[in-house]
């Protein structure tokens, strides 16, 4: 198992940090980075971020399809990339927006994983939008 710090912009998305439980055998963040940053990418929404509310309604977009896609487990808990690229665990809060993790105008984004590594739900800024992207790692067990 591996531990990792957060990277500093999370500690603005008001996750709790768990650090353990975190398999070796998962895909690199550098997989899922290429998963959610191709040409083939097509997001499940998009919110413009100019519109009254944007990032709400981005985090509120997200959550929906984290859960939808079952990135998120029975105990809020989720992978994001901590540190050095390695994964950590993290659980959401009430608190939780993951808009606040992202790096304005700098076409940043934040990758939640599912625990398992099958699945995950990207936040992103591209151009005037925030984006939301779910993929599915087809060739894991």
């Amino acid at each position: 198992m591996r531990r990792s710090a957060p990277a500093p912009q999370l500690a603005k998305a008001g996750l709790e940090v768990l650090g353990e439980g975190v398999a070796d055998e998962l895909p690199s963040y550098e997989q899922a980075f290429k998963a959610v940053v191709n040409v083939e990418v097509a997001p499940r929404a998009t919110v413009a971020r100019s519109a009254p509310g944007a990032s709400a309604e981005a985090d509120r977009l997200w959550l929906e399809h984290a859960r939808t896609a079952a990135v998120i487990d029975d105990e809020g808990c989720f992978l994001i990339r901590g540190a050095g690229r390695d994964w950590v665990r993290v659980r959401r809060t009430a608190h939780t927006a993951l808009s606040a993790a992202l790096v304005p105008g700098a076409g940043s984004m934040v990758i939640a994983m599912s625990p398992d590594g099958r699945r995950l739900c990207a936040l992103t800024e591209e151009d005037d939008d925030y984006w939301i992207v779910v993929h599915r790692f087809e060739d894991r067990p």
